[in-house]
C-alpha cells in the first residue's frame, strides 16, 4: 500500500490538567506517524508550513520522506484539557494562509499512490480543483476542514456547501457526530448518514469519541463499540489515528466491521501514551485478541 498525506501541519502548545508542551501537529502528522508504526510500505506526507520552519518539519517526522510546501506562515494551535473530560476541550488557533494548489508536479507525483489522504484545518487549505482533478484516486477525507474558518482564534463552522460539493470524489469520509450533524442538518445517525449518501458519498464513517463509531459502507451499516484505554495520557490525533488504522486495515481484513475494530483499537491505544502512534502491527493484533 503506498499513501500520500496533505494538508497544513501546526505548531501546537497542548495543554493537559495545567502542563503544558509544544509539538508539531496537524492531520498529516497524525496520519503519516500511525501508518508507518502500522508497516504500510510507502507513506509521503505533502505538508504545508512557513519557509522557515521546513527543517523542523522534516525532523518531526521519523524516517519519512517529507514534501514541504511554502505557506504564508505555519499554522498555531493552542489547545487545553482535562484528562477527566478528554472530549471537552478549549483550542484556540492561529491562521495563516496554507493551501495546497493543484500543479501539474503535485498531480503527477500522486499519481504513483493508492490512497491520498486530505486533511485539512480550514476552508481554503485543499481547493475544489484539487478535488476533482485527484476524483480517480481513492481520496480519504478526514475531519470539519471543508468548512472551518479562522476568526479571532477560533474556529468557525459555516458554508456546509463546501464540503456537499466535493462528496463525488471522495471514497472514504471521517466526521465526528458533531460535525456530521452541521453538515447534514440531521441528528439520527442513519438521517445523517443517508443525507451524505444522497449526495453522492458511497461510504461515511462517523465517530463519536468513547462512544464508537458507526460505519456506512456502501449500503451495510456497522456499530463499532470503542475499547477501554488502560489509562488517558494524550487526546490529541486520536481521530486522526483512527482515519489512518481504519485505511491499513483496508489490507488486512476483507470485512468493514473488523477494519472498524482495527482501526477503534488502534486509536485507544494511541490515548495511552503523549504524541503519535508509536506501536506496531503486531501489538495492534495481540491487544485485539486480549
Amino acid at each position: 500500500m503506498k499513501v500520500a498525506v496533505l494538508g497544513p501541519v501546526t505548531k501546537d502548545f497542548v495543554e493537559i490538567d495545567g502542563n503544558l508542551s509544544y509539538q508539531i501537529g496537524g492531520i498529516p502528522y497524525y496520519v503519516a506517524e500511525a501508518l508507518k508504526a502500522l508497516e504500510v510500505e510507502k507513506i509521503v506526507p505533502y505538508v504545508t508550513c512557513g519557509l522557515e520552519d521546513n527543517q523542523w518539519v522534516k525532523n518531526s517526522f521519523t524516517g519519512l520522506e517529507v514534501k514541504c510546501i511554502k505557506a504564508e506562515k505555519t499554522l498555531e494551535s493552542h489547545i487545553k484539557y482535562s484528562s477527566n473530560k478528554p472530549d471537552e476541550r478549549k483550542h484556540y488557533i492561529k491562521s495563516y494562509s496554507n493551501t495546497i494548489k493543484p500543479k501539474e508536479k503535485l498531480l503527477k507525483e500522486l499519481e504513483d499512490f493508492d490512497y491520498v489522504i486530505l486533511g485539512p484545518l480550514f476552508h481554503d487549505n485543499i481547493p475544489y480543483e484539487l478535488f476533482k482533478k485527484l476524483k480517480h484516486k481513492n481520496l480519504v477525507l478526514g475531519n470539519f476542514g471543508m468548512f472551518t474558518y479562522g476568526e479571532d482564534g477560533k474556529f468557525v463552522r459555516k458554508n456546509p456547501e463546501k464540503m456537499i460539493e466535493i462528496l463525488p470524489f471522495i471514497k472514504y469520509l471521517f466526521l465526528d457526530k458533531n460535525e456530521a450533524e452541521f453538515v447534514s442538518g440531521k441528528i439520527a445517525i442513519n438521517d445523517i448518514a443517508q443525507f451524505f449518501q444522497n449526495k453522492g458519498l458511497d461510504n461515511i464513517i462517523i465517530t463519536e469519541g468513547s462512544k464508537g463509531s458507526h460505519l456506512f459502507i456502501s449500503k451495510n451499516y456497522y456499530k463499532i463499540s470503542s475499547f477501554k484505554p488502560h489509562k488517558i495520557i494524550d487526546t490529541t490525533g486520536a481521530g486522526d489515528t483512527y482515519l489512518a488504522a481504519f485505511i491499513r486495515a483496508q489490507e488486512l481484513f476483507n470485512n468493514p466491521e473488523e477494519q472498524g475494530k482495527f482501526a477503534a483499537m488502534v486509536a485507544t491505544m494511541s490515548l495511552e501514551e503523549k504524541g503519535a502512534f508509536n506501536k506496531n502491527l503486531k501489538e495492534v493484533l495481540i491487544r485485539l485478541k486480549s
